[in-house]
């Protein structure tokens, strides 16, 4: 006789896998019958048999036991008969089938008994052997139907999971998050001196590290920064991933605001370590706003609308700073909202102008082109670009903002080539964002502008950043040879601050190396910069590069420049920028180099 036990299962697992069945029969011969037939199964512990006399007693040993595999009843008993039973039992576990065991095995009986979920019908006298062969299939049907609901359960028990955490990191995602905080909301309001806090973090340099080195690296690093996160706190707390680069910390039932202070200065510590992803080894920092509890929140969403407001003000200063939020800073949250959409509005209205800066062939002084600069003059005042970029990059507006920006540089400098037709050599640097790099129509929207102004590719010069050097793949490197293919120079703007493999560089169709001003303003002290900006000459000669210094602000400054071999200098020494009409008048009364 086949057991329907695993025979590798644990005893605490046998146990739990006896077969109990419960007899509900008033004929006391037949629990004796039972008993004696089924004995070697009982001593196997492989049935185990409860006897109740009646409907009313089945069902309270069925809320008892909690578990009953089969039950075997009779129809007719006092207080509650067998077919009564059947339909009650549905709603005590769909799992348990029963099987009616009956003298009246009527057709109408049999059709009554299943109609109300009865797996099967045995007409008394009842042959045992016939009985056992039935119980068997009634528990593995039992047991296959358990398994099968197990295996639901546990399906779903995936997706609640999946829907409150995020796939990337395995962190809370939002969804958890609200609840979490609205929980503490909750709590804070019946224990005035429960203390929490609420830690919004966004990651500095994220973005330029995604654009550059593409987004899977950039996946790889955001389950990096949770890892990194997660170590940094206690184990009561709560790491959430809140979108994008953004995470969010649940501090739980703090002692003082000291404790607070101190882990964020220990997750500042933990960003202070590069990270090793690859080849490649990325500095990032973090940017944390903090909301206390002290404020007596209501809803989430002010927790995290403070938090969010405090860390745009930490970002403001530099990069791994920290800000606890205070009244004022919600102020310049909506300073910075309203800016967005002043942002915006001019955009749409094309309410910006560009002025030019000259830059200067050293050795000679001679004219050799502009950079193009946007500005933005409002009624109120003028807007800097350092307060207006920013915003203008992290909410996309960038795109439609670059290409203004491209699109009048171009019609300005052919408007001056037709003014001044033996100047045909002036040269126009644009600035072009890292997004706008990115973007599949890049080739065909610059043709178009070159198609309407009639300009030749080889009149503009455009001014990438550092970080476009980061990127891992041919993709870059063939768009940046496409735009060569159009005669157009490209020049590496800020070189020196970002972090790009020096080793690579000789692998992209670069012409120019522009010198950040921070090292040029360094040249006449003892603090590095002549050095470092020598380094950089010999490296793009030695790469038959040219070099533009930029801030130049001294006379000593640019006969230093000059003896290190640097072939063009921009800054306030030499010009400032200028607007269109005095940008005109220099170029009348300058030279232009061949």
């Amino acid at each position: 006789m086949n057991n329907i036990l695993s025979q590798s299962a644990t005893p605490e697992e046998q146990k739990a896998q006896i077969a109990k069945i419960l007899v509900v029969d008033d004929e006391i011969e037949l629990q004796r019958l039972i008993k004696q037939r089924f004995r070697k199964n009982i001593r196997a512990k492989e049935f185990d048999f409860v006897f109740v006399q009646n409907g009313i007693e089945a069902l309270n040993k069925l809320k008892q036991e909690g578990h009953i595999d089969v039950v075997l009843t009779d129809i007719n008993m006092p207080e509650m008969d067998g077919l009564t039973l059947l339909g009650e039992l549905s709603d005590i576990d769909d799992n348990i089938k029963a099987v009616v065991l009956s003298a009246y095995g009527d057709l109408t009986n049999i059709r009554t008994a299943m109609n109300r979920g009865a797996f099967d019908f045995l007409t008394k006298p009842i042959d045992f052997q016939d009985l056992e062969t039935t119980i068997r299939k009634t528990l593995q049907f039992v047991q296959k139907m358990r398994k099968k609901q197990e295996q639901i359960e546990k399906m779903y028990a995936q997706l609640e999971y999946d829907a409150v955490h995020d796939a990337l990191t395995g962190l809370p995602n939002r969804i958890l998050l609200d609840n979490l905080l609205q929980h503490n909301i909750s709590y804070a309001e019946r224990y005035p001196d429960y203390l929490y806090a609420v830690l919004f973090i966004d990651l500095d340099r994220f973005k330029v590290v995604n654009d550059s080195l593409g987004h899977s690296v950039g996946d790889s690093l955001l389950a990096a920064v949770a890892e990194r996160l997660k170590v940094s706190v206690r184990g009561s707390d709560t790491v959430a991933r809140f979108g994008g680069d953004e995470f969010v910390i649940l501090l739980e039932e703090l002692n003082n605001i000291h404790e607070v202070i101190s882990i964020t200065k220990r997750i500042q510590q933990k960003f202070n370590q590069a990270f090793l992803l690859n080849e490649y080894e990325i500095h990032l920092g973090a940017s944390i706003g903090t909301a206390l509890s002290t404020r007596q929140y209501q809803k989430a969403d002010e927790l995290l609308r403070d938090a969010d407001a405090a860390m745009y003000c930490a970002k403001a200063k530099g990069q791994n700073q920290y800000v606890i939020f205070d009244p004022t800073i919600q102020a310049s949250a909506m300073e910075r909202l309203q800016l967005e959409n002043k942002l915006r509005q001019a955009i749409e209205r094309e309410d910006f102008s560009l002025y030019y800066q000259p830059i200067i062939e050293v050795t000679t002084g001679y004219l050799s082109g502009f950079e193009a600069l946007i500005r933005w003059f409002t009624p109120d005042g003028s807007i800097s670009p350092s307060k207006f970029i920013p915003v203008a990059e992290e909410t996309g507006l960038i795109t439609p903002l670059g290409w203004w920006v491209f699109q009048e540089a171009c019609r300005q400098l052919q408007d001056w080539r037709n003014k001044f037709p033996q100047q045909q050599s002036l040269l126009l640097n644009i600035n072009f964002s890292t997004i706008q790099l990115k973007q599949s129509d890049l080739l065909e929207n610059i043709q178009a502008i070159l198609d309407a102004t009639q300009l030749p590719g080889s009149s503009l010069k455009l001014e990438i950043t550092e970080s476009c050097l980061l990127e891992n793949s041919e993709a870059q490197i063939q768009v940046l040879q496409e735009l060569k293919d159009l005669g157009i120079n490209i020049c590496i703007d800020d070189f020196g601050t970002g972090y790009s493999s020096l080793s690579r560089l000789h692998e992209f169709p670069i012409d120019t190396l522009k010198i950040d001003r921070s090292f040029v303003t360094r040249m006449e002290s003892n603090l590095g910069g002549l050095e470092m900006v020598k380094m950089i000459i010999a490296l793009a000669h030695s790469l038959n590069m040219n070099v533009v210094a930029e801030g130049v602000e001294t006379e000593t400054q640019l006969q230093q420049l000059k003896a290190l071999g640097c072939e063009f200098a921009q800054g306030y020494f030499l010009a400032k920028p200028l607007d269109k009409v005095a940008a005109e008048e220099f170029l009348q009364r300058s030279g232009v180099g061949e």
